[in-house]
């Protein structure tokens, strides 16, 4: 981010449950495999705090799950969160595609098993970017379905890992991070 920014963050990630109140201290918050293994099961203060913590003007990125399987084990728990709201579609208009880098809306990212596996297949294979908005149409929740844009990061200098996806990821990052930062 600072290297491609002039934005400077914090080079120790801090990892947080949702019960701790120190979540409010941050603007961007990054959760993963939201859909795997039974996905969340979030307690009431969890619910409280992430539910204030979005409306306080909060910014969350749920990455890196894949299928109808794991889209409907995460929304089953997530949709208690809000669950007067609907979540909306993002098209490659949205404004978050084009916030730094002018991007075609939704991009998989593929994990870097795929690589070694294959890519998956049936539904697995769209990407699909959702949000939760607030009242003002700021989106709050960001949910980057079928698509892996952490192990773009984390996978940058594999030489198994193309290139061309770990730049797109950090693009992407890029993109949802100075949303959130300037909405």
């Amino acid at each position: 981010m600072s290297r491609l920014t002039r934005i400077h963050t914090n080079s120790d990630p801090e990892v947080l449950r949702l019960d701790d109140d120190r979540i409010f201290q941050y603007s961007f918050l990054y959760m993963l495999e939201m859909g795997r293994n039974g996905g969340p099961e979030f307690n009431e203060k969890e619910i409280g705090n992430l539910r204030e913590y979005l409306l306080r003007g909060g910014f969350l990125l749920i990455d890196d799950f894949w299928g109808t399987y794991e889209w409907d084990t995460f929304f089953q728990a997530f949709s208690k969160v809000f669950p007067d709201r609907q979540l909306v579609e993002l098209d490659k208009d949205h404004q978050i595609f084009h916030s730094f880098y002018d991007i075609d809306g939704p991009q998989m990212i593929p994990g870097v098993g795929h690589f070694f596996s294959g890519f998956y297949g049936g539904d697995a294979g769209i990407t699909i970017n959702r949000a939760l908005l607030d009242d003002h149409g700021r989106i709050m929740v960001l949910i980057n379905w079928n698509s892996d844009i952490g192990d773009g990061w984390e996978h940058t200098y594999n030489p198994g890992y193309p290139t061309m996806y770990a730049n797109l990821a950090y693009q992407l990052g890029i993109n949802f991070l100075i949303y959130a930062l300037t909405h």
